[in-house]
């Protein structure tokens, strides 16, 4: 259901690149990260963008400087064209994003999620006191969940998987 979530990065760099393997043949463009990405999602609404520098005061960026993509997941803050962040940041949690995400209301679940739920519900009921034996989740539900997984990027580490 929907939350607000508070975002806190050390850089707009603060993401992880993947493994690259090969010569590239142009600049990389990736170096130069102009966005800021919201790892939960679906996100409604971006609240605000607050920049911290050295001395701890807090900047709050206006809306006319970036846009919140949504057409992919996990959505990103990307700041619009000739906008940059500060450079004379702190080291730490210098970027502070507020937004909302999650779903409006129970209606508005995809419905493989909210089935996968009662299977997840049923099958740890059913298997309450094996302590062994639950470990597995039914292959249902994993079927259930797949679409709605999201991932760390091409070639991450860090996926988010079920079971």
């Amino acid at each position: 259901m929907q939350q607000t979530i508070t975002l806190n990065v050390d850089t707009a760099m603060d993401t992880e690149n993947p493994l690259w393997e090969g010569m590239r043949t142009a600049p990389d463009i990736n170096y130069y990260k102009n966005y800021v990405v919201l790892p939960k999602s679906p996100v409604q609404s971006v609240t605000s963008v607050k920049t911290y520098d050295d001395s701890d005061t807090a900047t709050t960026m206006a809306a006319s400087k970036y846009y919140v993509d949504t057409a992919r997941e996990p959505s990103r803050i990307v700041l619009r064209t000739g906008e940059t962040f500060p450079t004379a940041l702190r080291v730490a949690n210098a970027i502070e994003v507020i937004y909302v995400a999650g779903y409006t209301n129970a209606y508005t679940v995809p419905e493989p999620i909210r089935l996968g739920m009662l299977q997840h519900i049923a099958y740890m009921y059913e298997h309450r006191g094996d302590m062994y034996e639950a470990q597995g989740a039914p292959t249902l539900m994993k079927n259930l969940y797949a679409p709605y997984v999201v991932h760390g990027g091409m070639g991450s580490s860090n996926l988010m998987a079920v079971g």
